[in-house]
């Protein structure tokens, strides 16, 4: 998601639109490169040097995505803090989210069907039409509920929840957050309490026989609203000041990013849960964002472009991996359809295609279609 930050000053910083923006899309760039190399990295053969290695560095993938549901959070403060109360604040406020995420998941997910079922979609039309909308495709296995027809896009039904939700105490004006807190106090504590199902474990939520349901009440909602949290301490001039005073000592930085790479690396509480990873990822982004608030900090650009790219990257990587093993074994040379060399070149494929989609769909589509409804185009990005 690309984020208009404008300059804030109060009386301790001044923070530049370069600094936040390049702060937030280094994560994201980082939290893209997790999943991917995670989800590729079994095409290393076991006897290289390299896979033990690769296993160390990249061995969870849930780590990349439960520190985009907290960055969402984040955004989604900072982005609506401004957003004045009213219907056409709400309809404006979901068309962007939508118009944002949906042309580029929905091209790349149809593509991705034709390839995999080899162009017979119509056994699929039904899971790819509740993919397309959003909508788990099975009742059980939480939390991915029959993942989606592009894997991915399971993480993408808890996001579009989540935009709804914010969405929805827009209306509120400045009950916005009582009302998205009251939302989140009904769904993941007064639901499952009601039903003797309460845990903050994702993998063992009660089943409620209803799909939307059963996402909405799963905790790893908690670590969007970690993030939520995060931007509220983040926007409120009084706790800003403190913690950027506290997360200007190096020494207290380094302990929580230590920390948070210890845990993704030695896989304690490693999970997708909001006491699992969920810990970890908001450590890391707190730090990281209030450190970096009321500093100069020239990141490298190669990383900023990827965090740029990373929703692309998100959605490419997997087909790009089975459109290549299928092409090589199509052309019988099976062989070669896995490897370190299949690793690079699965993974510079899906980089440079990224590249493209971000370019041309994600920015230039998208912003084709926002134009078209030009009373949507006003207020946040």
């Amino acid at each position: 998601m690309e984020i208009d930050f404008k300059v804030i000053n109060n009386a301790h910083t001044t923070i530049t639109t370069v600094n936040k923006i390049n702060s937030i899309q280094v994560l994201r760039g980082i939290a893209a490169s997790i999943i991917s190399i995670y989800h590729t990295k079994d095409l290393i053969d076991p006897a290289s040097p390299l896979k033990p290695t690769m296993d160390f560095l990249f061995s969870s993938g849930a780590a990349g995505v439960n520190l985009f549901f907290v960055i969402s959070g984040f955004i989604m403060v900072y982005i609506t803090r401004y957003t004045t109360s009213s219907v056409q604040s709400f309809y404006t406020f979901i068309f962007k989210r939508f118009i944002r995420i949906w042309p580029t998941y929905a091209l790349i997910t149809i593509l991705y069907a034709f390839a995999v079922f080899h162009f017979n979609i119509y056994p699929e039309i039904n899971n790819i039409i509740s993919s397309l909308v959003f909508l788990p495709l099975t009742l059980t296995g939480p939390p991915f509920y029959g993942y989606s027809v592009l894997p991915v896009g399971w993480s993408l039904n808890y996001e579009i929840y989540f935009y709804i939700l914010i969405g929805s105490s827009i209306l509120f004006s400045q009950y916005k957050w009582l009302i998205f807190f009251s939302l989140i106090i009904i769904t993941l504590i007064v639901i499952p309490l009601s039903t003797g199902h309460f845990t903050f474990d994702v993998n063992k939520t009660h089943n409620y026989n209803s799909r939307y349901i059963n996402l909405i009440t799963n905790p790893i909602v908690w670590n969007f609203v970690y993030g939520v949290i995060i931007g509220l301490l983040y926007t409120n001039n009084f706790s800003f000041s403190i913690l950027t005073k506290v997360f200007s000592r190096l020494w207290i930085v380094s302990l929580f990013i230590v920390l948070a790479v210890w845990q993704y690396l030695s896989g304690f509480f490693g999970g997708l849960g909001p006491l699992q990873w969920g810990v970890g990822s908001s450590a890391l982004f707190i730090a990281f964002i209030f450190y970096t608030s009321n500093k100069s900090i020239i990141f490298p650009s190669w990383l900023i472009k990827l965090g740029d790219m990373s929703f692309s990257i998100y959605l490419m990587h997997f087909p790009v991996k089975i459109l290549i093993e299928t092409i090589f074994k199509k052309l019988q040379y099976p062989v070669y359809s896995s490897g370190t060399a299949m690793f690079f070149l699965t993974i510079s494929i899906t980089v440079i295609l990224s590249s493209l989609s971000y370019e041309y769909i994600e920015i230039k589509f998208s912003n084709f279609l926002r134009d078209l409804f030009p009373s949507f185009n006003s207020g946040q990005r």
